[in-house]
């Protein structure tokens, strides 16, 4: 069984590449476990731990660097392929920056990618990082049945894909699923460009010791989930059969909403108050009314009835964090 990922050298898909040759094996279009014989990961970049000696040798992982819109190389790395997670993206932040850029990698290049897999004739299953970043207005709270009015250049990208993904595969091209990711934190590394970066460096960068600016209030509330709680989801999901899974070929993930405030008082308990102290403020109105129009409370329904477990707190996100990252 052949599995694509792009966007692989971005945490979340490298964590997700990590998770699959450990569990060895997937289940397939016709319903049956098989092994996992190759796993790709297709990016722009080479992907942190894996490449050159360092980190994960397995004959299995075949690693690739080439664009999210081009055409050619997308077709290579997808041939024969039976399951694809498309996580490549410009985020939010980068996609409001550029909307040329925004328009040609999130839409564009899903779009040619799309394509390449209909003209297949494999039919495999896709799984698509959506974003809660289609819903827009004044947050407050959202169901399975809230209308999707983006405010951002990158939710209107995401939306489209959504609704082109549920097209595809209600004519049998591919069987698609577009999971609505909520924000995922508290994430390692360096910060991106997403707007919603602020709540893992408020974590993050006191954990290392390193002072850090918050950029929205104390008060600013956030949907989140914690990385382990998505490949988890991520996994599940793609396992299910498309009758199961149902329609639409869209779905919300759960999150639990938690403020900055309460994110710093998690950190201080499971710290000191010292490294609280490394966080100030000085507020961005753009990134405080970007996230002030995304969606506060996930009514996730379907997911959860799908078996899909949200967490529970913001002390067991920083948990989380800390317990994989010191």
């Amino acid at each position: 069984m052949k599995i694509v990922i792009t966007g692989g050298a971005g945490f979340i898909g490298g964590r997700l590449a990590k998770d699959l040759l450990e569990r060895g094996s997937l289940v397939d279009q016709s319903g049956v476990e098989k092994k996992i014989s190759e796993l790709v990961i297709f990016d722009m970049i080479e992907p942190e731990g894996f490449a050159h000696g360092k980190g994960i040798e397995d004959v299995r992982l075949k690693i690739v660097q080439g664009q999210a819109d081009d055409r050619a190389a997308l077709a290579s790395v997808l041939k024969g392929a039976d399951s694809v997670f498309h996580f490549a993206s410009v985020v939010s932040g980068g996609a409001e920056a550029d909307l040329a850029l925004g328009l040609r990698v999130n839409l564009d290049g899903t779009r040619m990618l799309m394509d390449i897999l209909a003209e297949s004739g494999r039919a495999p299953k896709l799984i698509f990082a959506s974003s809660v970043a289609v819903y827009g207005g004044e947050g407050g709270d959202v169901d399975d049945a809230t209308i999707a009015t983006p405010m951002s250049s990158y939710g209107a990208q995401k939306l489209c894909c959504e609704l082109l993904i549920g097209d595809y595969s209600r004519r049998g091209l591919f069987d698609g699923r577009s999971l609505r990711f909520p924000t995922i934190g508290v994430r390692p590394g360096r910060a991106n460009k997403a707007n919603s970066s602020f709540i893992s460096n408020i974590i993050r960068e006191p954990v290392a010791g390193k002072p850090t600016i918050c950029p929205v209030p104390l008060e600013t509330e956030i949907a989140l989930m914690s990385p382990a709680r998505l490949i988890e989801a991520i996994v599940k999901i793609h396992n299910m059969s498309a009758q199961d899974f149902g329609w639409p070929r869209i779905l919300m993930l759960p999150a639990v909403k938690v403020s900055v405030s309460q994110m710093l008082d998690a950190l201080e308990a499971a710290t000191s108050v010292s490294q609280r102290d490394l966080v100030s403020f000085d507020i961005d109105e753009s990134i405080l009314s970007m996230v002030a129009s995304w969606p506060g409370t996930l009514h996730a329904r379907r997911a959860l009835a799908l078996g899909i477990v949200p967490n529970i707190s913001a002390a067991e996100i920083v948990a989380e964090y800390i317990g994989e990252n010191t």
